[in-house]
């Protein structure tokens, strides 16, 4: 038996019963968005201290790490989920404290640059 068409589509978007992959490439870096939010957003703020240890500003290395994101998000509507996802939990306030404003402001960017809607 072939398999049948899962996707739903609604005025809100798509939604898809199952989406294979489970990381975004960021500068090289696989970021595992598998696992919980927070620990993907770990994963950035390690990579911005990295860029930073290499001589990026913070500025620079959030600027660095957003273009490739917006530009993997550009060209991939899985990616652009996943950024979509991260940036809905980065909205929570009590996320803030967790991961830094940083890699909040990092991701912020990412959206913009992908022409997505802060959530």
């Amino acid at each position: 038996m072939a398999e049948e068409n899962r996707n739903i589509y609604n005025i809100g978007g798509n939604f898809n019963q199952s989406i294979q992959g489970d990381y975004i490439e960021i500068h090289g870096n696989q970021i595992n968005t598998s696992q919980d939010l927070s620990q993907a957003a770990a994963q950035i703020q390690q990579l911005l201290t990295q860029l930073q240890s290499q001589g990026y500003s913070q500025t620079e290395a959030q600027q660095k790490v957003a273009k490739d994101w917006a530009n993997n998000a550009k060209n991939d509507p899985k990616e652009k989920g996943k950024l979509v996802k991260l940036g809905q939990y980065v909205q929570n306030a009590a996320t803030s404290s967790l991961i830094g404003e940083a890699t909040i402001e990092a991701i912020k960017l990412a959206l913009r640059l992908s022409g997505i809607p802060l959530p």
